[in-house]
This record gives C-alpha cells, structure tokens and sequence, in this order.
C-alpha cells in the first residue's frame, strides 16, 4: 500500500491536557505539580501548525538532499502541514527556529515541547532532534516506525529521559507517543533555546516525513513513577496490553511447553526422516553434489556461491545471532517502581539476579542490581538445570523450523565443539577488543593493527574464544566471525579514524599506526613539497608531520591510510585464524552495510573466505555492497524486523506493523540473499526479544526475536521459517535470473485522480513478479507493486522499475500530473537493450542512447561487474566473458534511469 492510500488510515491521537488552577494556600510536592492551561499558554513558545508562519514566529530552512512545503496535507492541528521529501545522498535536515530572534525557554521542566511526526514510509526510518542554545546542544534519535503518526516528547532533563533504555514507552496508553532513552551532547542554557534541527537519513532511495502541531504540553513523564509505576508485570511483560499469547500464569506457562513440546518432536522427526536433507541441513540432490571434505567450504555452481556442506551437497545457513545466556538481563536499581513482582533477592529465583554496568544505566546509576525474566521464566519452564535443556530444545526447534545453523554470540559451553551432539551446524565468535586485548585502539574500538601486541591479543582472543573448544575438529562448525561492526568511517572527507591517526605524536611511544604512516605517504610523495601540494599545507618535513596534526587530509589519502590500515588488520587475523584454526572458514568482521568504505571491503577480500556484512533492510539488494567491486560468497550476520504489536514497543528503522509483517519481510528478505547468488547464508538477530526495559548494557529494547520474553515462539516466524526450508533449494537452483526490463511507456501524463498501469516487460519474458516500482515523488503520483501508478497532485515524478534481484537491471518512466512540463529522460535504443560484444573490443554505448532533454554530460555509468567489463563516460572496455548489466543514471537525483545487458565472448 503506498503514500496516498496510507496516509488516509494512519492513526493520530492527540494528548489532551487538562490545567488545574492551585489555591493559594496549597502546597506544590515539585514531582506532583500540575502545569495550569494559563502557564502552557504563557510560554515562550507559541504553538505552530503552519497556518500562517509570519504570525507563527518561524523560519524554516532545509539543508542536504531534501525539500519541503507547507501545504493542507493530513494535518494533525488545522488544515495545513510541513511535508518533507528527501532523496538519497547523506543527512538531511530541517530547522525550525523563532524568526525574530528570541529564544525559547524550557527550564521549568514541566513543561516541554511535543510535536506530531508522520512516517508515511513503507520502512522505518530515523529521527533526530537536536536542540540547540548558544554554545551547546543535545540531540537525541529515535527510529519512527512505517505508516505511523507520532507525538514525540522533546524531555531535556536527563534525569527523566535517561532510564536504561533505547525507548520509553508511550507515556500515554492509546497514544503513539515516542521519547527517546538516549542522546547525547549538552545544552548550556535550556532558557536560551534557539531553535531545534530535525534530521534524518535515508533508508532507502526516497523517503518522507509530514510534521505538525509543534506546541507546548505538560511534561507526561515528570513524575516517572505516576507514569510507569508496575507496567512490567511478573514474567517481563508489558502490564498494560494483551496479545494472543500473552502468559499470565505458571500454569499457563507449563501448558504451553507441553504443547509445543509435542508439535516440536513431531516437526524435528519429520524434517530428519525427509530423504533430500543431510544431517547438516543441505540439499541431497545428486546433480549438484560436489566434493565432500569432511568440513564446509565455499564453491560456485551454476555461476551462484553457495556452501558446500562436510557431505559435499550444497547448503544454505539460516539462523540466529544471541543464542546464549548474557544478555538477557535488565536494569532493576533506578526504577524498581516500574515492576509489577519481583522475586525474592534470595528466594528461589535468586540466581536471575546479577550485577550491571554499562553503556546507558538509568541515570545517575553506574552500577546496580538487574534481573533475568527470560532465564526465570527458563527455570519455571525445566527446572533446576535449565540452561542445558533451553539449549537441548533450541536445538529440536531449529531443526523442527528448518533453520540451519546458530549465528554469532552462542552459548560456548553449550554448542561450540559438540556438533555431534546437537547436530547443527554454528559459527563460532571472537573478539580481539577483549579486556585482555592490551594493543592501542585509535578510535572507538578499531584496533591499531600495527601495534604488536594487537597480534598477541588476536592469538588470546581466539585461542581462549574458539581454539579451546575445538571447533577446528568440529565438521558443524562452518566458520569463525572475528570483531563486529567497526567504525571505519565511511567519510573520507571527515573521517574519524583518520582524525584519530593523525593528531597522535609520533614521540608517543605507542603512536604505531601514524608512525607507518608517515613511512607510507612519504613512499607516494617522495618530497615534502610534494604533499604540501597535494594536502594545501606546509610542513617543512615529514618529521614535522609527525607531531599532532588536526587539518585536513585528502580523500585520496584519507582512503589509502584505510587500506594500509584495514589491510594490515585482515592480514593478522587471517594468519591467525589459519595457523591455529587449521581448516576453518575465516567470515571476516561483520562489516556494515552502511557505514563501510570500499577500501575495508577491498582490503577484507584478499584475506577472508566470506566477505560478512549486518544489513538492516528490506532485501539485501544493497549498492553499498559494492557487488561489482569483487566476486565473493558472501554472509549476513545481522537483520530482523519488528514490531510493537505485541508489547515490546521500543521502534527501529526496521519496523513493521504486525507479526506477519515480520514473517513476510523474513521470508522477502532470504529468498533475496538466495537469489542473488552471492550470499551463502543469513543470520537473523537475534533468538529472544530483548528486555522490554532494555538489556542492561546499552539499553536496547526491541522485538527482535523469534521468541519472546516467555519464550513463546512468534509462529508466524515458525511457519515463515518452515516453508523457506521446504523451498529455499529449488528456489536457488531453479531460478532464473532477469537479465532486462524494459516498461513501453516512458512517459505519462495524468490529471490528479486518474491512474494507469504501466506495462512492463521482462527478460526473459514473464519474470512480472520478481519486478518492483517505487516513485520518487509519492506526493505527486504513487504506485503499487502491480505497476498501477496513481496521480496524487500536480507535479512531476519518476517511476523507477527494477529486478527485484538485481539493482543494476532497471528502467524508468517519467510522469506528468498537471499542467506541468515533462522531466528529461534518457534511454537505450530497443534495438540495443542486449548487445554482444568480444574480450578485448571497446564501444561507445552513448551510440544506443535515445535523450531527451539531456546529454551525456548529465549521465553516471555503472558496470555490475568491472572485473568483466568497465565503462567511463559511455566507453565499455570488454575485459573478460560474461554476461553482466552496465545501467546510467541521471547525475543530479540519480533517478532516471535505463539499464542494458551486455554477453562478453
């Protein structure tokens, strides 16, 4: 369902406040102090709603990738409101401030600033609120989720707003009411308020946002304790909502396990009697088997990665990230009124109880008491030696679900060197950043790779973290993960970890990375003189360098420190892994898709066996993959989707509605890695939800698992889960790949109302299903996932149509809604959307090119595979033979758009 139809059934409800005018005489307790109707109308800060911004006192400006307009558009206060749009490129951001001057004062904090934010987006995407006085700011995030309306509560005091975790819930029950656990920066004076920026990045090539009612209301959390006294009830569950299989007794909670008990063993009986799985959970199919190692390896066949399994039949990893038993803890110390029942300290449950520290305690707390409802609610359900047999039934129900492996973070004593026993294959995990770890960390806690002791922390880490529980010996084990998620910088321009190198002293004993790079750039350069050209400056030497250095640093550079660095890191944990891992598929470090740069990529290919990425989006059809960079097997070691439907509410960008939201979206989102032919494997993240409160270390509260906090499976996911494993072989070896798209209208003009299907053809023909359209202008004209394109109000938009399983096979056409003048296009000649060409020949593809409105100058040219093929300005080199697709796309939004195939002989 796209914009226009859902906008029209977004639910709003407003807050309604109600002031009470105090008698003289009555004394005020400051945490019960109710805010008077006379005191909000008062305030500084006057409500705006866009009627009329010159008597609204605002002045609004937009800053990135972006637009905005005010305009009678599903307003939530009047009848108009500010509508964004925004494209894809980097942050983008909107600031609203007084427009003559004044500042803004929200020290009494009872009072704060509430506005409504509409997220018509088929995906969640994130919020940022920044809060600005002179000299010093706070911002904070929040994820709002897809097809939502919000009230998002702007609380500046800390000591409300910081509560240990990602979220609060909405402090109103019924309301979509959003504030933010987490923020960072300061502000000097909340008296001095100077206006608030709200920015956003894109999770997606376009996205939207309508915001209204921005207004000043009683703070709904000044007294936490009126607001969210006992709305955790005595298993971990929200209090204050009822879902399908909500428990609510011992009793029920035992009827459960015993029913799922049963359906468990009859499911895993079935799944293990089936004649075309191995005990490993690959495909026993004669035609496709290969050499059997007695442990997995990668190999292509029929031209797509897949995992060869110890058996020699192809393989498919699905699984979980977190199946173990830290993690499961939340703060209790700071706001122990929020819990309905806790067990005694040292009562039968006592060894649920621990101690907590970490990234986001509530505030003024660095350490405190906290407590496992997931692993009492275990111990309710077996006994006395529950974990053992939590981790006998994970196994049963991963086998009765059809998923085929456990991911990162498992439990070691349970599941690392016991293949034998549980028979499911696993991925093993280390951490060089370990406390043990003794190296230099230049930022954050990227490793100085040349510092010495970063190899001696290496050989600790996965000795004491893999080699000890021999999982070289084990053929389950397909692999070891090492390090996750680190902040490589994606920026050159302005990247952190540069910055970091950079202002160290090379007469700082252990400045080991900036000391080698000085040898480096002194290698490219030869002269000094020669980097002061390059770099604007003018060191009278490269020793001079060497001292603390805070300008900038070109691009180039910045990207070759990168690869120096990245390299060097690789290389160590590789030669690690090889030497006392023998045998064991090295999966990199769980890079992200969104914050790695092209350099690490490169520099993680010439070492790893499997290039492993954590992706939270709809597909895993990601240009910043980099597909055409490298010809790799590729692993997703992190993605889910959730949602608040049922009592876990805090949001991410990977929201969606209901449960069987999240199944499709599973189920979308693997049959995409399997389609690619480039991934091997997906690792959803993670097992059970985390705590409603938030896991003690950084607060995290998200539906993120496929059980919840009484470890009751969602079995929309179970059923999701089940018929991937019936498909997800003849899904990759019999499908057939779309290598054109071509739509036969490349422009459209309608009126506001009409709508028209565009008509798509595939090649090979009749591959409709695996098309996907989406509009670059929703408030203009919208379509469907049919192809139907609906006029929404005059203006202009580009319909993009894509494969859904390839980003580099796409077409595009133009709509006209209006009176309007029509948008540039440019296009392949019909005769030319497949053209043959011979290994080392050359040809001009702006010869097959049909423009209108534009030139040559105006187009960007990419090649899906340079290693096969490579084009600069029109100009394709034929490297290799292959089939591969080249596409163009205008250079100013990127949006127009036609792609061709090119066979290499």
């Amino acid at each position: 369902m796209k914009l226009a139809n859902k906008l029209g059934i977004l639910l709003f409800t407003v807050a309604t406040i109600s002031g009470t005018i105090l008698a003289e005489e009555e004394v005020i307790d400051p945490k019960n102090a109710n805010v008077t109707a006379q005191e909000i109308e008062a305030h500084s800060f006057q409500p705006i709603s866009f009627e009329n911004i010159e008597e609204e006192n605002v002045a609004i400006s937009m800053g990135g990738y972006g637009e905005y307009s005010i305009e009678p558009f599903y307003a939530t206060e009047g009848e108009q409101a500010l509508k964004t749009r925004y494209v894809e490129g980097g942050y983008n951001s909107l600031s609203i401030k007084p427009a003559d001057g004044k500042a803004w004062d929200f020290s009494d904090s009872r009072m704060i600033l509430a506005f409504d934010v509409i997220n018509p987006n088929d995906t969640g995407h994130r919020l940022t609120i920044t809060v600005n006085s002179p000299g010093g700011s706070v911002a904070y995030m929040s994820p709002v989720p897809a097809e939502t309306t919000n009230t998002v509560y702007c609380v500046l005091d800390e000591s409300l707003r910081q509560q240990g975790a990602k979220a609060l819930p909405s402090p109103i029950q019924g309301e979509n009411g959003i504030i933010p656990g987490n923020g960072w920066g300061k502000l000097n004076d909340a008296s001095e308020i100077t206006g608030i920026t709200l920015g956003w990045g894109v999770n997606g090539p376009v996205g939207y946002f309508v915001f209204d009612n921005f207004r000043v209301v009683e703070n709904p959390i000044y007294n936490l304790e009126a607001t969210y006294s006992d709305i955790v009830d005595k298993y971990g569950q929200l209090a204050t909502k009822e879902w399908y299989n909500k428990i609510h007794s011992d009793e029920e909670l035992k009827v459960a396990q015993l029913a799922e008990e049963e359906q468990v063993a009859k499911w895993k009986a079935e799944q293990e009697s089936r004649p075309d799985r191995t005990v490993y959970g690959g495909y026993k199919n004669e035609e496709y088997k290969q050499e059997a190692t007695g442990h997995f390896y990668a190999k292509k066949i029929n031209d797509m990665w897949t995992l060869i399994d110890p058996e020699g039949y192809p393989y498919f990893a699905t699984g979980f990230g977190i199946v173990r038993k830290n993690g499961m803890d939340t703060w209790v110390d700071g706001r122990n009124y929020m819990f309905e029942e806790l067990p005694e300290r040292n009562g039968e449950f006592s060894e649920h109880f621990g101690n907590a520290s970490g990234l986001l305690p509530p505030y003024g707390k660095k350490s405190g008491m906290s407590f496992s409802f997931y692993s009492m609610n275990l111990e309710k359900k077996y006994g006395s030696d529950w974990l053992k047999d939590w981790g006998k039934m994970a196994t049963d129900r991963f086998k009765a679900w059809g998923i085929t492996s456990i991911g990162a973070w498992a439990e070691p004593d349970l599941f690392f060197g016991k293949g034998a026993e549980h028979t499911v294959p696993y991925t093993a995990f280390t951490w060089t950043t370990v406390n043990s770890g003794k190296h230099v960390r230049l930022y954050d806690s990227v490793p100085d790779a040349f510092d010495p002791l970063f190899k001696t922390s290496t050989v600790v880490a996965i000795k004491d973290q893999a080699v000890r529980y021999n999982i070289h010996k084990d053929p389950f084990c397909f692999g070891v993960y090492v390090d996750n998620e680190y902040k490589w910088g994606n920026n050159m321009a302005s990247n952190p970890l540069i910055n970091a190198i950079f202002d160290d002293d090379v007469a700082n004993e252990k400045s080991y990375a900036k000391r080698h790079m000085l040898v480096v750039l002194e290698e490219k350069y030869e002269i000094i003189d020669e980097l002061n050209k390059a770099w604007s400056t003018s060191f009278g030497s490269f020793e001079e360098l060497g001292k603390p250095y805070t300008g900038k640093i070109p691009a180039e550079d910045a990207g070759l420190v990168v690869t120096v660095l990245s390299e060097q890191y690789y290389k160590i944990v590789h030669d690690v892994v090889e030497e006392l891992l023998p045998g064991t598929m090295y999966l990199g470090s769980r890079n992200t898709e969104w914050g790695t740069p092209i350099e690490v990529i490169k520099s993680a290919i010439k070492y790893v066996d499997v290039l492993s990425f954590n992706n939270y989006n709809v597909d895993v059809q990601r240009e910043n993959f980099k597909f055409e960079e490298y010809d790799m097997p590729m692993i997703i070691g992190e993605f889910n989707f959730v949602s608040s439907d049922m009592g876990v509410f805090s949001p991410t960008s990977s929201n969606v509605l209901t449960q069987q939201d999240r199944a499709d979206g599973f189920i979308n989102y693997v049959e995409s890695a399997i389609k690619s032919g480039k991934f091997i494997g997906v690792h959803w993240f993670q097992y059970y939800d985390q705590p409603i409160l938030g896991r003690s270390w950084n607060g995290e509260n998200y539906n993120a698992g496929f059980v919840d906090v009484t470890d009751q499976p969602y079995v929309e996911l179970v059923e999701a889960s089940r018929y991937l494993y019936d498909t997800m072989y003849e899904t990759k070896f019999n499908f057939v790949p779309m290598t054109n798209i071509k739509n036969t209208q490349t422009q459209i003009n309608l009126n506001v109302g009409e709508s028209i299907a565009i008509d798509t053809i595939t090649t090979p023909k009749n591959l409709n299903a695996d098309v996907s359209y989406y509009s670059t202008n929703n408030y203009v004209a919208t379509v469907d996932q049919s192809g139907v394109v609906q006029a929404v109000s005059d203006g202009v938009a580009t319909i993009i149509t894509k494969n859904a399983n390839d980003v580099f096979v796409k077409t595009s056409t133009n709509v006209t809604v209006g009176d309007q003048d029509n948008l540039p296009s440019a296009r392949f000649q019909d005769s030319a959307k497949e053209l043959i060409v011979y290994t080392g020949s050359t040809i001009d593809l702006k010869d097959y090119l049909v423009l209108n409105g534009l030139d040559t100058d105006n187009l960007l040219w990419k090649s899906s595979k340079k290693s096969i093929v490579t084009v600069e300005d029109g100009l394709l080199s034929a490297h290799n033979g292959c089939r591969i697709n080249v596409y163009i796309t205008e250079s100013k939004e990127k949006f127009i758009t036609d792609s061709i195939s090119i066979i290499v002989k």
